[in-house]
């Protein structure tokens, strides 16, 4: 029989994914109405001042929901490794959360410290498209970062079944997504620009909805199942 406390570890897990999902939306929606890599310079640089405080206010709400969604990661690779104790998909779930935490921890610190210079120091808005750029730029390229758990989870998935099958093959989406979104670096306009409106948000909005089904399942059901017992979460 599965420990009554181990399911509650899983189920504070999932938890911590739907509240980082929320923190990320509220942190998102605060920061206003962001300017594209596109838009002219002075309109990149008329943002900074004019939302200041909830950039700031922003980034700690994004923060939060990265502190919450690594452990969300923790709690997954601990429901694989606990099914699967000799396999190394685990291992590269876990370190995948983690390296997509720390950039995401890097670029939300970075984009708050860039928002406080250039709002301390009034010169510098004459070159805020610079860094705007390169911030959004490097965003892009993480997307390689993102696939790296969500690949990991489809191979742990498919050798365990903690999860329905079809959740591995809606992780290898989501991972090939972000890899192919992660080309999209060198684009300088039009929909496919690293802030566009496919690159900008198609990418994430999958990774929320896979997180958001995992977490429901890590709320929902006891895991993982014992060895040898049905997958309670069908095939």
């Amino acid at each position: 029989m599965i420990d009554v406390k181990e399911g509650h570890e899983f189920r504070w897990g999932g938890l911590a994914g739907i509240t980082a999902l929320v923190f990320m939306i509220a942190g998102r929606l605060t920061m206003g109405n962001v300017p594209r890599v596109t838009d002219p310079a002075a309109v990149i640089a008329g943002y900074f001042p004019q939302y200041r405080v909830q950039i700031l206010i922003g980034a700690l709400l994004y923060a939060i929901a990265i502190a919450l969604l690594l452990w969300f990661g923790a709690a997954l690779a601990t429901a694989f490794r606990r099914a699967d104790e000799t396999g190394d998909a685990p291992a590269l779930v876990l370190a995948g959360y983690v390296l997509m935490c720390v950039l995401g921890f890097i670029g939300v610190a970075l984009f708050a410290g860039i928002a406080y210079a250039l709002t301390m120091y009034r010169g510098l808005l004459e070159v805020a498209a610079g860094p705007y750029t390169a911030l959004t730029a490097m965003g892009t390229v993480a997307g390689i970062a993102v696939a790296v758990p969500f690949g990991a989870s489809a191979a742990a998935i498919l050798r365990t079944r903690v999860f329905p099958v079809w959740m591995a093959w809606f992780a290898v989406v989501v991972a090939a997504v972000n890899v192919l979104s992660a080309f999209a670096v060198g684009v300088t306009g039009g929909a496919l620009a690293p802030d566009g409106p496919i690159v900008g948000y198609v990418p994430g909005a999958l990774v929320g909805l896979w997180v958001l089904v995992a977490s429901g399942l890590l709320i929902r059901e006891h895991l993982p199942l014992p060895a040898g017992a049905r997958p309670v979460m069908g095939h």
